[in-house]
């Protein structure tokens, strides 16, 4: 072959490998960015049910949230906000080798007649992969971008480092 077909199957090469690359590139994207969203938000919680909470003062768990504030609790049925002493929530609890949130009646709250029946319970809640950390949190979206722009910048440098755009008469 002369001179010309071999930087011809040469640039050939190059391009399928690129393509290749990108197409990899984007598959990875793709799966990682959809989860920076997951890491940066945090859930409100509205009406979340707790089925018989607690006979005794027997702990409850949710096991999707590691964090919860702002927290509001209302009677089974749904009009009268149970005080906040008549029950404990701890955050970030080990139960069963997952990390949840608890929620457990006082024995007041018992004693009252409280536990019997559905709480309903409001607030603001950290997802289990939830980044506590802001600084984390604006890192993890701009890995994102860069990684974007990092899929860009392969795509490129192939026809510009070549002289496909010289043949090409540009």
């Amino acid at each position: 072959m002369d001179k010309k077909g071999e930087n011809t199957m040469a640039g050939i090469g190059i391009f399928i490998g690129v393509f290749v690359i990108v197409i990899v590139g984007i598959a990875l994207f793709q799966a990682s960015a959809q989860n920076v969203g997951q890491v940066q938000d945090l859930l409100t919680i509205e009406n979340r049910s707790l089925t018989g909470p607690a006979v005794d003062g027997t702990a409850q768990f949710f096991t999707d949230i590691k964090f919860i504030e702002s927290v509001l609790v209302f009677n089974a049925t749904g009009d009268v906000e149970v005080p906040a002493d008549n029950y404990t929530i701890a955050n970030n609890v080990i139960n069963n080798g997952a990390l949840v949130v608890s929620i457990t009646p006082t024995t007041v709250a018992v004693e009252l007649g409280m536990e019997a029946g559905t709480w309903t319970i409001d607030g603001t809640a950290q997802p289990l992969g939830f980044i506590p950390e802001s600084g984390a949190r604006s890192v993890a979206g701009l890995i994102a971008i860069f990684f974007a722009l990092a899929i860009a910048v392969i795509s490129m440098t192939p026809s510009l480092r070549s002289e496909v755009l010289r043949m090409m008469g540009k």
